[in-house]
């Protein structure tokens, strides 16, 4: 519940690309956040935005490219792996490098960690499981793989021995996470989507109620069985958000920034509310980037860099909050 009074802010060389990407901030177990800035180096910074230590295991001619970090916490490791191919072991602690390797492909997804394996995706669209340990590749799995892809980050959840993903042709996979074996594949595009698949976003994967939900900028939101890979339902919402699902509801923010609350059972929408109706946007330029729900009230971040605090059982907006003055990520709680 704040009044955003007390701001704390920490500087760093802006990522030329931010735009077009969706960077995440990684919150440690040691009450850390460890984040890379456009020039390559990777920071950790303790709650009151001091930092801590700054890495950057980058040459001259890597840092020109300016590399795209995606980071996980494993113990006492942070797993980074980068848009150039690159995957780094470093210690939480004090940033030392404990080991480094290189794969075929750029990696192009979250990370998750599972005991002592970690996945991601690369732009190949393979699924890749490594060693939290030494790095080891312990399986892959290749899916379809188009000439022109899109640069949308994928996503990944790992629930109990499976392991679910989308590639960028939105073929939703559910894989076992010990070898890598098929268990089910359900394709949500036809196969019209490889003449356009460079334009397809798809949100992150969230897993609720034995189904994972999934959305896309192809005016589609899905309900798919985690168990069985059949599609329960499908439903009319254009948004690349990440959705949420509370209790028996499942909610998101189409890129139009109207706000969806759907039966979760049966995919029945229950309620359309405009979260931008108090935004001046004649020319449609002002996008939501990402929300949260948090003590009943919903906050909205937007590319022009303002936040719209709302209430989430009427749905009145509450007051708009300026935090910048250019594209702001889904805020975290």
């Amino acid at each position: 519940e704040t009044n955003f009074k007390k701001i704390s802010a920490f500087k760093f060389p802006a990522i030329k690309e931010f735009n077009f990407n969706q960077p995440e901030l990684l919150f440690t177990n040691d009450r850390s956040i460890v984040f890379f800035d456009g020039k390559g180096s990777v920071f950790k910074i303790n709650k009151d935005f001091k930092e801590i230590w700054r890495i950057n295991h980058y040459t001259k001619k890597e840092k020109k490219l300016n590399p795209i970090i995606y980071s996980a916490q494993s113990e006492d490791k942070i797993i980074l792996a980068d848009n150039l191919s690159n995957l780094f072991l470093v210690n939480l602690l004090n940033g030392d490098l404990i080991k480094s390797k290189e794969n075929k492909a750029g990696f192009n997804s979250n990370i998750k960690v599972s005991k002592q394996k970690f996945l991601i995706i690369d732009f190949e669209n393979t699924i890749r499981c490594f060693s939290t340990i030494d790095g080891k590749e312990l399986w892959n799995f290749q899916t379809e793989n188009p000439f022109i892809k899109s640069k949308k980050k994928l996503s990944l959840v790992v629930k109990g021995e499976l392991v679910f993903f989308v590639n960028n042709i939105g073929d939703l996979t559910a894989l076992n996470i010990n070898n890598g074996s098929l268990f089910w594949q359900t394709p949500t595009q036809s196969n019209i989507i490889y003449q356009d698949a460079f334009s397809l976003e798809i949100s992150d994967l969230i897993f609720s109620n034995d189904s994972i939900y999934l959305s896309n900028n192809k005016n589609e939101i899905y309900s798919i069985d985690a168990r069985t890979g059949i599609v329960n339902w499908k439903q009319n919402v254009n948004s690349s958000l990440t959705p949420t699902v509370i209790e028996n509801f499942v909610i998101t923010v189409s890129e139009e920034g109207y706000l969806f609350v759907i039966d979760s059972s049966n995919g029945n929408i229950i309620r359309i509310t405009n979260m931008l109706k108090n935004i001046k946007n004649k020319k449609n330029e002002i996008k939501p980037t990402g929300f949260i729900l948090a003590k009943n009230k919903i906050y909205l971040s937007l590319n022009n860099g303002k936040l719209i605090k709302s209430d989430i059982n009427t749905a009145i907006e509450e007051k708009v909050f300026k935090v910048s003055n250019s594209k702001i990520l889904r805020p975290n709680v």
